[in-house]
């Protein structure tokens, strides 16, 4: 009887204790329509952050994810430059130079061990201005880590951001994220 007991709660000290998954190896893209037609993608591997799994099972992630948006590449050193000074201005320092993604909720999937796909709601502050966002999320399982693609869209005009123009040609104001990226414990 004693090892039962204890065994039940070991069994429940694992449900309620947190998991912290770190992030690994990461690929963020955001892919642009132009006004024109056809599109860009803009692309970093600089993901960073961990999350922890709340206790007794609730659906809300602490920590965050964090992109640095200087490291932002769209294949074309002059979009480079207007993308991360006229538009970011990642030069304005904290909440301009990062993207950051908190307060994670995640629907249809356990935070605890997360698998399968589901949905995510989040906080993402991008220029200074922070927003609810919310789009899909894939999770599988891999030998040592959890792979993660998660999927959502944004309007720029939402985070005080000009409409980037050049020449005529512009994004529109609804641009595609998309991320892919390890966890593990």
């Amino acid at each position: 009887m004693k090892s039962t007991v204890i065994g039940l709660v070991l069994a429940a000290a694992a449900v309620v204790s947190p998991s912290n998954w770190r992030v690994g190896q990461g690929d963020v893209r955001v892919i642009c329509p132009m006004t024109i037609g056809g599109s860009f993608e803009a692309k970093t591997a600089a993901l960073s952050g961990s999350v922890i799994a709340g206790a007794n099972g609730s659906p809300t992630l602490d920590g965050s994810l964090a992109v640095d948006l200087r490291t932002l590449d769209t294949g074309i050193g002059l979009r480079n430059e207007h993308l991360r000074e006229k538009y970011l201005e990642v030069n304005k320092g904290t909440g301009f130079d990062t993207a950051t993604l908190s307060a994670i909720e995640l629907t249809g999937l356990s935070p605890i061990a997360p698998d399968g796909k589901g949905t995510f709601t989040g906080l993402l502050t991008v220029h200074g201005v922070t927003k609810v966002v919310s789009g899909t999320v894939d999770v599988r399982r891999a030998i040592e880590h959890l792979r993660v693609k998660a999927s959502f869209r944004l309007d720029v005009s939402d985070y005080g951001i000009a409409p980037p123009r050049y020449l005529g040609i512009g994004v529109t104001n609804t641009v595609q994220v998309e991320v892919a990226f390890d966890v593990s414990r």
